[in-house]
């Protein structure tokens, strides 16, 4: 059965108290008279959210402590089975909801912290260097709450086109332990997402990709975990060693570039901007048609009619597309 679920109000004032039954939850309100019915009604939500969790991520592990949604007058924060929320009670007009859109079906802040039960308060970075995996894992969890909510892969690529955008690519997300290092700039967030996306594109097995994070969540919950802990599953689950994308998404700030340049009869492309050991596998679009290829660092081809239309597939992977004429490509050899 789901953990029992609790509304409350911080503030100072006469609270009101109301407890309701369904579906074996039990939800209790304690908040200023004036708010109770809006969070009678709005805080709902946090039931369709931890069911989301729950069948990606595994069981929700508070069970004794159960679930508490606190209002504060500040934004708002996770803690360990009580999230405190400051978003104002609206989807479209919140502080985080004009800055952080989610298609009028959830609140921001409400599945964002929420989820950091799973990521963060039960499965917690063994070294804040490794603090991606409670923020990057959580945003990349909004864009599949959004695929299973309208069963649609597009719409959870939509959302993370929206925040890419974000990503500043200055430093590593992932630097030396035993430093204080937190590369807190966006780039843990947006880009921590993104290499997760990526990184599903190129295993290109959604059955797979979908038991590697729920069984890295289940394995490992109420216990500290690493970016190598999380790349162990993968191989684990695969088959493939995926270090060399680890080194290249998580220990270095450089977003890969596949150059390319086009004749009537050829279509040539290659990696830049990488490590000497990156050979992640990369989607095109040749005329409609999802082509996969295996880049290197030196040109390769395949041929095409002439006219086709070519297209770098940047809204899966997370690389930059950079057209070079063929004299430049000579030239950087």
């Amino acid at each position: 059965p789901p953990p029992p679920i609790f509304f409350f109000h911080a503030h100072a004032g006469i609270p009101h108290s109301s407890t309701s039954r369904g579906l074996g939850d039990v939800y209790k309100r304690q908040v200023l008279d004036y708010n109770e019915e809006v969070g009678k009604n709005y805080f709902l939500q946090a039931k369709e959210v931890i069911r989301f969790y729950e069948k990606y991520f595994g069981e929700y592990q508070w069970w004794d402590d159960g679930y508490k949604l606190i209002e504060v007058p500040y934004l708002g924060m996770e803690h360990q089975s009580a999230v405190t929320y400051g978003n104002g009670f609206s989807i479209y007009n919140g502080v985080r909801s004009s800055s952080w859109a989610m298609y009028g079906v959830i609140d921001p802040l409400i599945i964002h912290e929420t989820g950091h039960e799973w990521f963060g308060n039960s499965v917690t970075a063994i070294d804040p260097t490794h603090i991606w995996i409670h923020e990057g894992l959580q945003v990349y969890s909004e864009a599949l709450y959004f695929e299973d909510k309208f069963n649609s892969y597009p719409v959870s690529v939509d959302y993370m086109k929206s925040i890419r955008p974000r990503i500043q690519n200055k430093i590593p997300i992932v630097g030396p332990e035993d430093e204080n290092y937190w590369a807190l700039n966006g780039d843990t967030y947006m880009k921590g997402a993104w290499v997760m996306h990526t990184l599903r594109s190129a295993i290109n097995d959604d059955p797979t990709w979908f038991a590697i994070l729920k069984e890295f969540m289940v394995e490992n919950a109420k216990s500290h975990v690493s970016t190598e802990d999380f790349f162990d599953k993968v191989k684990e689950k695969t088959g493939s060693d995926y270090s060399y994308f680890s080194e290249q998404y998580f220990y270095t700030p450089n977003q890969p570039e596949l150059e390319y340049y086009q004749t009537d009869s050829s279509f040539y492309y290659r990696w830049h901007n990488v490590n000497d050991n990156f050979i992640m596998p990369m989607g095109l679009l040749v005329n409609g048609i999802e082509k996969r290829v295996l880049p290197s660092q030196e040109f390769q081809s395949f041929d095409i009619k002439k006219h086709s239309t070519i297209e770098v597939m940047d809204w899966k992977f997370y690389v930059l597309p950079k057209k070079v004429n063929s004299y430049e490509s000579r030239e950087k050899k």
